[in-house]
């Protein structure tokens, strides 16, 4: 089932004054964010508009507003309040320990571990991870000892955790990273608990890791592993089909051993493989940044410096994102220590449509995203839903940055992904856009330094008005397309509801159908009408906004006359709904969406 959500967006190009952002900081209500580390959004509340949850780096002190933890709503008229009190996730609840150089909390990230449909949070901290689950009502339960997921030492300095499905049983699982002692690697039982299978997969090394990210990198259907590690290489573990990890970042020559801190997976020059960014601490030791592109086969490319990336001094988050809707992806990368004076944030421009090859070029003040803070947590979403993407800075000693992208120059596309057989909101999903310029993947993780989200996967897409074709491959290997997805809207995916592929080379055509329904909203009753290309029973279905099934009926269409469908709305609850139809063979042939008021 598929829901088309249009959303309005003013669409200008401006490349002569190049790509601008503005700080909306307190305007957005995040100057209270101090002294922060991790970031990650997503729409805890279920409202429609992504939140975000800010960790502090210092132990709780009830006294000082500094080291509290936040949980920002957002109102939807790009304004955040902080309900972290009353929503139980302030951190009063995580023992203070002794402050370590890096801070005593450390990482957020969200995940829909229980598969109900609402975001779960997890913390990581020096000493024990938190699992707060959602409860649906605005506030969470800390539900850590029951789960299994308990440090398993007093002053360990855990340093982020990952969610994945790494056995694709259709859950989450989860893989802790310690920076100060042995990684953990936790398989979800489906039953709210966790079992710890560290030991027997292999993966509790003490490599001092900050974060991991995951790819299928040797392509044999199953998630590996990359672990991005202070003081020693990265390690790549491959998954083999018996359910052992090999060590291959020789193979791959990816080892990076540079003292590395942020990584970011992305497609940099639109040959549909997953490039690695890495930033790493040129303070000490003078490590540039690694930027390794990535090939069919082993072993990747290192091209950092001769890409112009090498220098952000001591690195942190960085992420791969397309800031003017171009078609090409932007790096941006955020740094700074006690030891570093005045390094900016640097944001660096993809070149690749303007001149054919893969360049970069640094922006960072010609942007206005040259921040001068000691920073270290990053993310990127669209805070004002205005279709753009916007970042968020997490700073030691000032407040948050909060950029405003500012500057549209193109159309652009958000695909939110829904998992019925794979886990529920699609992460580890790869996604392949076609129009008439080009062909852009996206990796669908959420990953960032200490923070992981649950967001739509975004798109820029130049001058076109639609995407030709849109391919999702689910976790689980099972692929299905969409054919001319309009631009601007945000376009909501269930699996299961587009035409099934078993390969990239045999994707259907897809059938002239053709169906609208008005008036939408909808108070009491709407038509529904449709156009068939060819004569047949169809089975007309609607869904909630959860992808439950509210109803079904069949109706036979005949070729290319119009029919008109009444659809009753009357005892339904206000939200959103889906239509699908689905032809008498049992293939996907059109979707839609309507909202029900009052």
């Amino acid at each position: 089932m598929l829901c088309v959500v249009l959303l309005s967006c003013s669409i200008g190009v401006d490349e002569a004054h190049g790509q601008r952002f503005v700080l909306k900081t307190r305007e957005a209500g995040f100057d209270n964010g101090w002294d922060g580390s991790g970031v990650a959004v997503a729409d805890y509340d279920m409202d429609g508009d992504l939140d975000l949850y800010f960790v502090g780096q210092k132990a709780y002190d009830p006294f000082n507003p500094r080291s509290w933890n936040r949980l920002f709503r957002n109102n939807g008229d790009k304004t955040f309040t902080d309900v972290a009190l009353e929503a139980g996730v302030r951190g009063e609840n995580i023992p203070p320990t002794p402050h370590r150089v890096f801070g005593t909390k450390f990482s957020s990230s969200w995940a829909d571990y229980d598969g109900d449909g609402d975001p779960d949070l997890f913390l990581t901290n020096i000493g024990p991870e938190v699992l707060f689950r959602n409860n649906g009502d605005g506030t969470f339960d800390d539900v850590t000892e029951q789960s299994g997921l308990q440090a398993l030492g007093e002053y360990i300095e855990n340093s982020a955790s990952l969610w994945w499905d790494f056995d694709l049983d259709g859950d989450l699982d989860v893989f802790i990273s310690s920076w100060s002692g042995k990684n953990r690697h936790y398989r979800n039982l489906g039953d709210g608990t966790f079992e710890n299978l560290s030991v027997v997969s292999g993966l509790d090394v003490d490599v001092r890791t900050w974060m991991s990210m995951t790819l299928d990198m040797d392509e044999n259907g199953l998630p590996d592993l990359y672990l991005v590690n202070d003081f020693g290489p990265n390690l790549l573990f491959l998954q083999q089909t018996d359910g052992s990890w090999v060590e291959s970042s020789s193979t791959y020559e990816i080892g990076n051993n540079k003292e590395s801190m942020g990584a970011a997976f992305g497609d940099a020059n639109n040959d549909g493989l997953f490039d690695i960014f890495i930033t790493n601490n040129a303070i000490h030791t003078h490590h540039l940044n690694s930027f390794y592109q990535a090939s069919s086969a082993p072993p990747y490319f290192e091209r950092g410096v001769e890409l112009g990336l090498g220098e952000t001094d001591w690195g942190w988050g960085t992420e791969f994102f397309d800031v003017d809707h171009d078609g090409d992806l932007e790096l941006f990368a955020v740094n700074g220590s006690a030891l570093e004076n005045d390094t900016i944030n640097r944001l660096f421009n993809n070149l690749l449509v303007e001149n054919g090859v893969l360049e970069f070029e640094d922006v960072s003040e010609s942007s206005g995203t040259d921040g001068l803070a000691e920073s270290h947590g990053l993310v990127v979403f669209d805070y004002d839903d205005d279709g753009d993407l916007d970042m968020l800075v997490s700073n030691w000693r000032e407040p948050l940055y909060l950029y405003e992208n500012v500057t549209v120059t193109g159309n652009w596309l958000k695909v939110n992904l829904s998992g019925t057989t794979s886990n529920r909101n699609g992460v580890g999903a790869k996604l392949r856009l076609t129009t008439e310029d080009g062909v852009y993947h996206r990796l669908n993780d959420g990953v960032d330094f200490l923070g992981q989200s649950i967001q739509p996967v975004h798109f820029g897409l130049g001058s076109s008005s639609k995407a030709n074709e849109l391919l999702i491959t689910w976790p689980n290997g099972n692929q299905e397309v969409f054919f001319d997805v309009a631009a601007n809207q945000l376009f909501e995916i269930v699996e299961g509801s587009g035409f099934a592929v078993s390969t990239e080379d045999q994707l259907p055509h897809k059938m002239d159908f053709v169906a609208s329904l008005y008036p939408n909203p909808v108070s009491d009753s709407a038509i529904l009408r449709v156009v068939a290309p060819r004569t047949g029973t169809y089975n007309v279905e609607i869904f909630d906004a959860l992808g439950r099934r509210v109803s079904v009926s069949s109706e036979l269409l005949t070729a290319d006359q119009q029919l008109d469908i009444d659809i009753h709305v009357d005892d339904a609850q206000p939200g959103v709904y889906l239509y699908r139809f689905v032809d008498n063979n049992g293939r996907h042939v059109v979707s839609g969406s309507f909202v029900k008021i009052r």
